[in-house]
This record gives structure tokens, sequence and C-alpha cells, in this order.
């Protein structure tokens, strides 16, 4: 195989990669479906409960038992789509790492061709070793095609097959059948690539890939499609953007939007104009987004402010969050400093209170707790003497326990108010605790 046929067959390859990721983004788009199929359903759930608090409290055993088996129906819809999101995630991860490992074995062919032509010119006319192993490229190449083909017929015609818009109606059987077709492809792909290009690789991690982007200095990036994304300097990003990573330990500026499918992870500056959509985000620096966040996985040891909302599957924020729209979440974290504009809303909500204050527009969970940090440094002391508090217009959940919070309303089934608080107003159905130190001006059982 000389380099033309080799260039040809290379282009032929990265362009059905290119299809392979198109199927990905599919399936991550119906990911999300689930996603929020799963959100609308919690919302549901929460209602439902508070109208099977209402049908007890009123003796109407008959709704009651209605309502109780339509929350039976509803949680094993949440948990199937639970274990099938689990599922997809885990095929999209092996698959990615099928394609890093593709792509990985295209570069390794090339440089290992490129040493072998530049050796074969070196080489005395009677020596045919470039020969050789030009037709051992070549034999390896069409298997390697043979296989990526099958992989992606499969992908396809999964993706086909499938009618998501019925999930609603039969999630199990539909959502299994496309994570156990895309698993065993990613599976097939993943063992013919180490059996096709074992024997020929030489065991040297390069650097870099197909669609890779490093910068060390100071440059501007067009947008566009990318793999990955390395900075450790400064970078400006033009327009909209899609990659699979982004790490940068310096300054990043994005002018348009930023579409992640895979992490995110920034220790220094990361700016971006417009919305963020990733994978997960991890933001140890400063972070800065003007529109809207939207992630699987959301850690902010750092500092971020989001001048939209933020969505996410887990949010935990030891640094600070600001936010001028709502935070969703299936589990909210927070041990660090809140200003969020609009409502927490999250089947789990955990804050505990820096000595800094904490403002949140509303709190809206299954399970709300809020507590004080125990401990703090010598300079938060000073600067910031005794403990924080969060103030916020309304909380509402089945189980509350907070302290340190100024609220105008409380409402929940459980509730216990500690030390610290000042409520205008609690509700609770079933029972409440207060303090002796804590100022409640109403308490009304509902």
């Amino acid at each position: 195989m000389n380099r033309e046929e080799f260039e040809e067959k290379l282009r032929g390859l990265n362009s059905q990669l290119d299809e392979m990721n198109g199927k990905l983004d599919d399936a991550r788009e119906q990911r999300n479906g689930l996603l929020r199929e799963r959100f609308d359903l919690k919302e549901q759930r929460r209602y439902l409960r508070g109208q099977l608090r209402e049908a007890k409290e009123a003796g109407n055993t008959d709704r009651a038992e209605r309502l109780e088996a339509r929350l039976d129906e509803l949680q094993q819809q949440l948990d199937g789509i639970d274990a099938h999101i689990e599922e997809i995630e885990t095929v999209i991860e092996s698959t990615n790492d099928s394609v890093d490992a593709m792509q990985d074995s295209i570069e390794e062919a090339r440089s290992e061709l490129e040493d072998q032509q530049e050796a074969k010119a070196a080489a005395a006319p009677e020596d045919v070793t470039g020969e050789a192993v030009s037709d051992k490229w070549e034999k390896a190449m069409e298997g390697f095609n043979t296989m990526l083909q099958k992989g992606l017929q499969k992908v396809a015609d999964t993706l086909e097959n499938v009618d998501f818009e019925t999930l609603g109606q039969d999630v199990s059987s539909a959502v299994n059948k496309a994570a156990k077709t895309v698993g065993n492809a990613a599976t097939e792909a993943a063992r013919g690539v180490e059996n096709v290009w074992n024997e020929a690789k030489d065991n040297r991690q390069k650097p870099g890939g197909i669609g890779d982007y490093r910068i060390s200095g100071s440059g501007v990036l067009d947008g566009g499609c990318y793999n990955r994304i390395s900075c450790t300097g400064s970078c400006k990003v033009s327009s909209d953007i899609v990659c699979r990573e982004i790490t940068t330990s310096g300054s990043f500026r994005a002018c348009g939007n930023v579409d992640c499918s895979g992490e995110i992870r920034s220790s220094g500056s990361f700016h971006c104009d417009g919305n963020v959509e990733a994978g997960a985000f991890s933001g140890s620096g400063s972070t800065r987004i003007m529109g809207n966040m939207k992630t699987g996985l959301l850690n902010i040891p750092g500092s971020m402010r989001v001048g939209g909302g933020v969505s996410a599957g887990e949010l935990r924020v030891s640094g600070s969050l600001k936010a001028g729209g709502d935070c969703e979440a299936d589990t909210f974290t927070a041990s660090g400093s809140l200003s969020i504009g609009g409502m927490i809303n999250a089947e789990t909500v955990k804050i505990k209170l820096s000595r800094s204050q904490s403002t949140v527009g509303s709190i809206g969970g299954a399970q709300v707790t809020v507590e004080q940090s125990a401990t703090a440094g010598l300079l938060s002391s000073i600067l910031a003497p005794g403990y924080g508090t969060l103030a916020c217009d309304s909380i509402e959940g089945d189980q509350i326990d907070i302290t340190g919070v100024k609220a105008d309303m409380v409402r929940g089934a459980k509730v216990m108010i500690r030390s610290g608080c000042v409520i205008e107003k609690v509700e609770y159905s079933e029972t409440c605790s207060i303090d002796g130190d804590a100022q409640v001006k109403e308490c009304v059982k509902i």
C-alpha cells in the first residue's frame, strides 16, 4: 500500500468515524430525553404525595388507595428509567472508548507506515521489508474497515428501530433493546480493534489524535467540531464549538455556545458568552457562563457564575455558586456560598452553610437539610464571625430539617426547625419540632 492509497483509505475511515460519532450523538439525545422524562415523573410524584397527604387527613380511604397505587406505578417507572439511563451511559462510554481506540490506531498506523517507508527508501533494492510491511498494513486496514462497518451498522440499526416516543408507555423494553444491541456493538468494536492492531502497534502512547487541539501559549480557535481541546495558556474560541473533551488550566474564552459530550475540566479561568452543555463539568478555578448550564455532573470546588439556569443530574458545590435562574438536579449538595435567583428543585437538597451569607429564591425537594458548618478558618472567623445564614422565600418538602434559615414559609410533612431560624409561617402535615431559640411566628398543622 503506497502513501496515496493509505491516505485515501484513511479519509474513508475518518468519514466512517464521523458517522459513528453522529450516531452516538443521537444516543445521547435519547438519553437526555429519558432524563427529562424522569424529571417530569418526579414532579408528578411530588404532586401526588401532597394529594395523598390531603386524602389521608380527610379520611378519604378510597382516594388514598388509588393515589398509593399510582405512586407505586410511578416508582416502578422511575426505577426502570434510572436503570436504563445507567445502561445507556455505560454503553455510550464504552463506545466512546472504542472510537478513541480506533482513532489512536489510525494515528499509529500513519506513523508506522511513514517509518517503514523511510526505512524502505534507505534500504537496498533487494530489501523487501518495506513491501512486506506494506502488505501487512493493507491486510490490517481491510480487517479494521470490516470491523468498523459492522459496528456502525449495528449502531445505526439500533437507533433507527427504537421508537423513543413511546418510552413513557413501554420504557423498559425499548431501552433494554437499545442498550443491549449498542452494548454488543461497542464490545465487538473494542475486541476487533484489539485483535486487528495488537500485532502491529509499537506500544508507544502518542499524544493527541484526530481533531485534537493543544495550546500552551496564546491563540484563537475557530468554531466547529473537535475531539479534545487542551489549554495551558490563553485560548479564545471565535464561535460555537462541539467537542468531546476540554481541559484548561489557563484562560479559556468561548464567544458562542459550548457543547461537550464528555467532561470539561477547568482549573484556570473559563468564560462562555453563550450556553454550556457537557457530560460533566469540574471547575476548581473561576467559571462564568452568561447563558444556561446543563450537565450530568457539576462539581464546583472553585467559583461559578451562571447568568441563566443550571440543570444537572448531580450538583456539588464546595466553593461558590451564583445563578440568575433555577437550579434543577436529582441531588443538590453544597458546603460553600450560594446566591440563586430562582428555585433549587431537587429530590435531595443538602446545604452546609459557610460563614458567608447565602440567598436562594425558594427550595423544593423530597428531603431538604440545611445545617451550619461547625468549623471555619481563622481568617473566616475574623472577617465573618459567627455562623452563616440562608435567606429564602419558601421551603417545601416531605422531610425538612433546617438550621440558620430565614424564610417566609416552610411547608412539609415532617419538619424540624432548629437554632438560628427565623420563620414567618410553618405548615406541616405529620410532625413539627421547633428548638427553643428558633423564632416561628405561626405554626399550623394542615
